[in-house]
């Protein structure tokens, strides 16, 4: 067993080397993204209004917002389809999320 390991080690070890970056450039960058999300999380805005329509396939709400305007909202959370239908009045937390206005929490109204 501890000689197949030791095999299996000293065949992947190599690869694992040259695998890493040589000037840790990267590494430092990737830190930098995760420390700055850390400390300034993205912004959260309240809206209400009513479910236009539930598109689960893309993963999208269809909010018709006041002043008439209706916007196509990600969800974060595939479980909000079972919470919603068609004509729900709605109050949600909205995040932008990879370029994307991004449902985080929702409460029916």
């Amino acid at each position: 067993m501890r000689t197949t390991l030791a095999l299996c080690l000293a065949a992947l070890w190599p690869g694992a080397t040259l695998a890493t970056p040589a000037d840790g450039g990267e590494q430092r960058e990737t830190a930098v993204a995760l420390q700055a999300a850390a400390v300034d999380p993205p912004a959260s805005e309240t809206l209400r209004g009513v479910v236009d329509s539930v598109d689960e396939r893309n993963d999208t709400l269809l909010i018709r917002l006041p002043a008439g305007r209706t916007e196509p909202f990600k969800v974060q959370d595939g479980l909000i389809f079972n919470a919603v239908r068609f004509g729900d009045p709605v109050e949600i937390s909205v995040q932008t999320i990879s370029g994307f206005p991004t449902i985080v929490g929702l409460t029916k109204q």
